[in-house]
């Protein structure tokens, strides 16, 4: 309790400080702003004996001076000790990693003047964020900002082909802060910057290329029965027990792509990806929605072997129901779910790993729960609050043809 009221009284004081206009009167804070009956006969004792102790520590850190009342341990007034101020915001933040409003804007207006005279990035970033500045919902914070600017400072400048990675690694030391930190953001700014909108099936990040990054090329996974020509060049996969990976880039030459099977199965997860059975389907990694290149890809599949069943196999959640809905959609062509319904969410075997929706789940159901493919199993699920990962499933799949091939 000392240490909330110790945190409190600083807040207060540093508060009244930035809203004071004259520089002449001293920042006073009264006991009865922290705790409304500090005066009253009936004050909880406990209480007033915390504010006391933080009023003590305080002083003697010589961030504030007190006075008490004559004959008593009841704090009178508050003072701030003004000369003081560095060491007491480097307390906050050591301590309770605050920093208050005016310091973090100042710190702003710092970056923004030492950036502001740099490229055509810089100045739209630093014209933009002194605008935004001005609004009441602004929200300080220096360090997300510095490091806008500090990427921004690099594709000014960059000349070099290079990896989101790389870039990364040579901006910030680390080689997976730009993606896990500000990525999307940056790619936005490039884009209003440029005035550039994002088009229609266009990916935010390929705003990047024009300041040559990108990501490596996507890898499309291939297991089973395939047989894909070039002009000069066949690859067959059937006897490679794991498959193979194309480079994104080698997809729009392909000439020519035969599957020697009846079905072709896309696969939600990589687990389940290696280990269902391609001896009978030729297998595609989707890895989630499918990208470009995969669509491609697959709609060359789609045109060279129209005679093929098509399946997809994902979680049994929103999330799995999606990627199909968006597979469907995107290449004008209907893929069959498989062992994605009730019968799945009700097998014994699977019963231990049935997981729980969340609200997000539930919330998420709307937007499927009109389309026929989708209603019966997500009806299902709402009533039970159920989802299960394809993971277990592809398990249990594999063992079964194991067995039967063994029986043969």
């Amino acid at each position: 309790m000392t240490a909330d009221f110790e945190k409190e009284i600083l807040c207060r004081l540093l508060k009244k400080a930035e809203h004071r206009k004259s520089t002449g009167r001293r920042v006073i804070l009264h006991p009865t702003e922290i705790y409304k009956d500090y005066t009253s006969n009936n004050a909880d004792i406990e209480i007033k004996q915390a504010i006391y102790e933080a009023v003590q520590r305080l002083g003697e850190r010589e961030f504030i001076t007190f006075d008490t009342l004559k004959f008593s341990l009841d704090i009178q007034k508050i003072y701030l000790q003004e000369n003081r101020l560095e060491e007491l915001y480097e307390f906050l933040r050591t301590e309770y990693g605050m920093m208050p409003k005016s310091r973090l804007r100042a710190q702003v207006e710092g970056l923004l003047k030492e950036y502001g005279t740099g490229g055509e990035l810089l100045r739209y970033y630093c014209n933009r964020m002194e605008e935004e500045m001005g609004q009441a919902r602004w929200q300080d914070d220096p360090e997300r900002i510095e490091a806008n600017l500090k990427m921004l400072s690099f594709l000014d400048k960059n000349e070099e082909e290079l990896y989101v990675r790389e870039a990364s690694v040579l901006v910030y030391g680390d080689s997976k802060y730009f993606e896990e930190n500000n990525y999307e953001e940056i790619c936005t700014v490039l884009r209003a910057a440029r005035n550039m909108p994002r088009e229609e099936d266009e990916q935010n990040d390929e705003i990047l290329s024009l300041y040559h990054v990108s990501q490596p090329e996507q890898e499309l996974c291939i297991r089973g029965p395939w047989r894909i020509d070039w002009e000069g060049c066949t690859l067959e996969t059937g006897k490679l027990k794991g498959g193979a990976a194309l480079l994104s880039s080698d997809v729009a030459d392909i000439r020519r792509i035969i599957v020697s099977c009846p079905v072709v199965m896309t696969i939600e997860n990589k687990a389940s990806y290696q280990r269902m059975s391609c001896s009978d389907r030729a297998l595609f990694y989707l890895g989630g929605f499918a990208g470009r290149a995969q669509l491609r890809f697959l709609k060359k599949v789609i045109q060279d072997n129209p005679q093929c069943s098509y399946y997809h196999f994902g979680d049994i959640d929103v999330g799995g129901f999606l990627i199909h809905r968006h597979l469907c959609r995107a290449l004008s062509w209907k893929f069959e779910l498989y062992c994605m319904g009730i019968r799945q969410l009700r097998d014994e075997r699977f019963g231990p790993c049935l997981k729980t929706l969340t609200e997000n789940d539930r919330s998420r159901m709307k937007t499927l729960c009109g389309e026929e493919a989708y209603r019966p199993v997500l009806a299902y699920m709402k009533e039970k609050g159920v989802k299960l990962e394809q993971e277990i499933v592809s398990y249990y799949c594999a063992a079964e043809e194991t067995d039967r091939k063994e029986k043969k």
